[in-house]
């Protein structure tokens, strides 16, 4: 009796363990190894899982780099000059995530295109919380809140409030914008200038990405500005 009751102690505790295994583990569509761009950085982030495969909308691309989005947040994809890839185009790809940590980004870099087909442009969700600078990769690769990064480095925004420049050239300003508590600000970078302003009315639409271990909001476009 005491033999059997060792037994199925032994196998409770097996199946206990296993189901505390299985809660660390973020859920893939399917079983092929895919999950969307928020399980992915999860995934980095909580359990060392570097490996991913993704799909979403391209949003933004330059040169090397561009910005996938899909219902989540959003993703930098690094290495793909050479893929062909066009703005609106709806891309799966694999990579592996990393810490870039002069900044305080989270990236995906080695990446491969695996799918493109064409799709509906995703729509930018409305930035409605204060962004905490702490949230960000320091230098040793260490953040305060990795589910809050994971859910807001390189998402597709938009957010409507008051622009004030921070320069005289016309590429960087302060927008301050509304919250629940009350008016929370981030920096707005734009690499094509416009004129500068003082505490204008104005909806910024880009994405949102760290420099300098500071969040900033970088506009796709002078369109993206509008007043």
């Amino acid at each position: 009796m005491k033999k059997f009751v060792g037994v199925i102690l032994g196998i409770a505790i097996i199946f206990v363990l296993f189901s505390g295994c299985l809660q660390q583990i973020v859920p893939t569509n399917g079983g092929t190894g895919e999950t969307d761009i928020l399980g992915a950085k999860l995934g980095y982030l909580l359990n060392d899982t570097p490996s991913a495969t993704v799909t979403g909308i391209l949003v933004y691309k330059y040169n090397y780099y561009g910005i996938l989005a899909d219902a989540t947040t959003g993703i930098y994809i690094k290495d793909i000059s050479s893929a062909g890839l066009n703005v609106g185009d709806k891309v799966t790809v694999t990579g592996t995530l990393y810490k870039d940590t002069y900044n305080g980004n989270l990236r995906m870099k080695d990446v491969i295109v695996v799918a493109t087909e064409t799709a509906a442009m995703v729509e930018p969700v409305t930035l409605n919380v204060a962004l905490n600078n702490s949230w960000l990769f320091d230098s040793t690769g260490t953040t305060l809140d990795a589910t809050s990064l994971a859910f807001w480095i390189y998402r597709f925004v938009t957010a409507k409030g008051t622009l004030t420049s921070l320069d005289t050239t016309g590429n960087k300003f302060e927008l301050e914008y509304p919250i629940d508590t009350g008016t929370a600000t981030v920096t707005v970078y734009t690499y094509s200038a416009i004129s500068t302003v003082t505490n204008v009315p104005a909806t910024v639409t880009g994405y949102l990405a760290g420099y300098k271990y500071v969040w900033n909001l970088y506009p796709r476009t002078v369109d993206d500005i509008e007043f």
